[in-house]
Parts: structure tokens; sequence; C-alpha cells
């Protein structure tokens, strides 16, 4: 599986993407989020709140409790605000 990472998340996990050995108990979205807060300290608060990030699977956006394939690619967007 792939994750992108995009905005500022980039800089507090440290990369753009990453390809991950999905373990078996990553089922949902709400999972990813739960096994990435483990891989990335920094943003481990924000990955502590899946409700607060937006997901974009096949150009399509998913809740958090949207079952995941192995062969998908997740886009995570962190909240932006602008002006």
């Amino acid at each position: 599986m792939k994750v992108k990472f995009h905005t500022w998340l980039k800089t507090k996990t440290g990369c753009a993407e990453e390809d991950i050995d999905r373990p078996a108990d990553v089922r949902t979205i709400a999972d990813l989020t739960g096994f990435l807060a483990e891989r990335h300290a920094e943003a481990a608060p924000l990955f502590a709140m899946p409700q607060a990030l937006r997901y974009v699977i096949d150009r399509r956006y998913v809740d958090a409790d949207h079952e995941l394939s192995p062969s998908d690619v997740v886009e995570i967007y962190p909240p932006v605000t602008g002006g």
C-alpha cells in the first residue's frame, strides 16, 4: 500500500510518500492513522484525530471507516487555512 502525505504533513512525517506493508490488523483508514501515529511521532497528535484529516483513494474522498485494499494509494490531507 502506498500513502501520500500532502502540505505540511510532508514536513511532519519527513516524506511525501511511503510504501507500507499493511499489517493484518490495519483494515480501515482509522486503523491506518493509528499505525501511522506509531511511525511518525511528530504527526502523532494529528493522526490520533482521524476525523480531522481528509482522505482520497482513486480520486474520491473517503471516510475514516473506509475498508482498505492492499493495492490502495491513500492520500492524506491535513486541515489547512488560507487567507
